[in-house]
């Protein structure tokens, strides 16, 4: 009886590190999703100063439409 007992808990043990493990590397992914979310938005923050440097230079020379 008691083998059963014990079985059961040492199941319920590994079910639960499993799960803890489970949340950790969540966790990680959730991180890393937020890392890549600011470094597209540094990206696109970026690109737009690019945008502007360049329109701004065209402007200065007269070459452009603008």
């Amino acid at each position: 009886m008691s083998d059963w007992f014990d079985t059961s808990i040492r199941l319920q043990r590994q079910m639960l590190d499993a799960q803890r493990k489970a949340l950790e590397a969540g966790g990680h992914a959730t991180a890393a999703g937020d890392a890549l979310v600011q470094a597209q938005e540094a990206t696109r923050r970026a690109a737009e100063a690019n945008v502007a440097a360049w329109s701004a230079w065209v402007r200065l020379w007269g070459a452009g439409p603008w």
